[in-house]
Parts: structure tokens; sequence; C-alpha cells
């Protein structure tokens, strides 16, 4: 049993090493077969029995980013999920806020075919006054011919991981070459899932919208009556908090007042009593001293 599980394990390694060794011979035949192809210049005719090699497409994500200024915040994000919709794309993001109850701004990211953007972008301007504009280009074409490559060398030892699979047959032979399997297959759901996100980043165009409202040289009666509501609260909750500290000193205090307030009034009145006695002592003593002869 181990000496056949040892061979398995060995056709398992030899397969996934001659799967390597295939690509790295085919990459580099391409790279010494390219400098020595003659220059192809443009517009010059290719040479006889000869084809003209043709250019790969280029993989490029285009950014677009635009801040505009908008009379009504809420009316330019219908304008712009419409204009989004009627040109092929979607809205995959949107938001909006306010601030003191005045003014307000929100932003949205859509998404529209690479045909399609100059008209959304001309429409997008038109909603008011743009402040700011800017677009990027990140070319992936490199990264995309490598994520194809290394997709199609999972794909063959996936085939030569199954054929072993079916030959297989003790438990621990299979329990092996399926483990393997799994791995090799998640690498491809994993390859497949990240080229299916760059062929949509590269055939839609990305654009980020940012709107806020125009101020006006008066400001909204929302925007006055607001502080006044903000001051108002302010108090009252200032009265209720110093209204709940005076409830808890009297309640810790009172009780203790009840315990020691009599015993105290008790005492000084006592105290005051001797006190009084000895003074109309002193005055009477005082009195018959003067009236002595």
């Amino acid at each position: 049993m181990n000496c056949r599980q040892h061979a398995v394990h060995r056709v398992v390694i030899v397969a996934m090493l001659l799967t390597a060794v295939c690509c790295l011979a085919s990459c580099k035949k391409k790279e010494e077969a390219a400098p020595a192809s003659a220059p192809v210049i443009a517009g010059s005719p290719a040479p006889k029995g000869e084809t003209a090699p043709q250019e790969r497409k280029r993989k490029i994500i285009l950014n677009h980013s635009v801040n505009v200024e908008v009379r009504d915040c809420k009316a330019a994000l219908d304008a712009l999920t419409k204009l989004t919709e009627a040109n092929g794309g979607y809205v995959f993001k949107s938001s909006r806020n306010s601030h003191d109850g005045g003014s307000r701004w929100g932003s949205a990211g859509i998404r529209v075919p690479v045909g399609k953007v100059g008209g959304v972008l001309a429409g997008i301007r038109g909603l008011g006054k743009v402040d700011n504009e800017s677009s990027t280009a990140e070319d992936i074409t490199e990264g995309y011919i490598d994520l194809e490559a290394r997709l199609k060398i999972t794909k063959l030892s996936e085939a030569r991981l199954s054929e072993l699979y079916r030959k297989a047959g003790k438990l621990s032979d299979v329990l092996e070459v399926e483990k393997e399997l799994t791995r090799v297959r998640g690498d491809i759901e994993a390859f497949e899932a990240k080229k299916r996100n760059w062929d949509q980043l590269t055939e839609l165009v990305t654009i980020e919208v940012s709107l806020s409202e125009s101020s006006s040289g008066m400001p909204s009666g929302n925007r006055i009556m607001y502080p006044i509501r903000t001051a108002v609260g302010g108090a009252v909750t200032a009265f209720v908090d110093s209204l709940h500290a005076l409830i808890v000193f009297l309640g810790a205090i009172i009780p203790w007042a009840a315990i020691f307030g009599p015993l105290a009034y008790f005492t000084v009145r006592r105290l005051l009593k001797k006190l009084s006695g000895k003074w109309l002592e002193s005055q009477d003593g005082g009195v018959g001293e003067d009236h002595l002869p």
C-alpha cells in the first residue's frame, strides 16, 4: 500500500513539474522569436508568404472624477441615475447628506460602457457648474496576460489530476489526488473571478460624481431657525441636567439631616443656654458691685 501511495505522489509531482516546464519553454520560445522577427513599419506591406502580426488589444481601466455644483441635490441625483441607465450603465453607490439643516450634498458612483462615456460626461457637466474634473488610466495588459497564462496552466494540471483520479484504485490514493484536485480547482475559480472582474472594469468606465448645492446670498429659513432650535434645546437640556443634580444632592443630604439635625439642634440650644446663663450671672455680679458703699 505504501509503495502504491508513493507512486501516486510521484506521478502528481511529475505532472506538475512537466506543466511548469512546458510553460517556461513556451515563454522562452516566444521571447526568442520576438527579436528575430523583422520590425513592421506602419503602412508598409508585409513580406510575401507572411502575415503582419496583429497587436494585442491593451487592457486599460479608465476612471473619471467630477465635482458639480447644482441647485437641487436630490433632483441632480435622480437625473444622474436616469442618464446612466439610458446609456446602458448602472449606479453602484449613492449617498445624500445635509449640514446644519441647510446645505446638502451627495455623491454617486456609476459605470458606463466605454463607447458611451463621452455623452455621459457631457450630461453630467450639464447638471450644473463643474468645479473640478479629473481622469486616470491604469494599464493592466501585462497582468492580464500573466493571469491568462496561469489560468491555462492550472486547467492543464486539473485535467492531469482528473485523469489520475479516475485511475486511482485505493482509497488513500483517491483521497490524496482529490485533495490536490480541490486545491487546483479553487485556484481556477479565483483566477476566473479575477479575470471576469478585470473584463468588466476594462469594458466599463467608472465615474465618481460629487454634488453640492450652490449657496445663495440670503440664508434659507431653515438655516436661520436651526441654530435657534439648537440653542433652545441646549438650554432645556442644561436646565434638566441641573435639576437632576439638585435632586440627587437633596436626596443624599436629607437622610443625614434627619438623623443628625435634631441632635445638633439640642446641642446648640443647650450650649446657648449655658452661655446666656453665664452672661446673666456676670451682669448681675457687676451690678451688685457697683451699688456697694
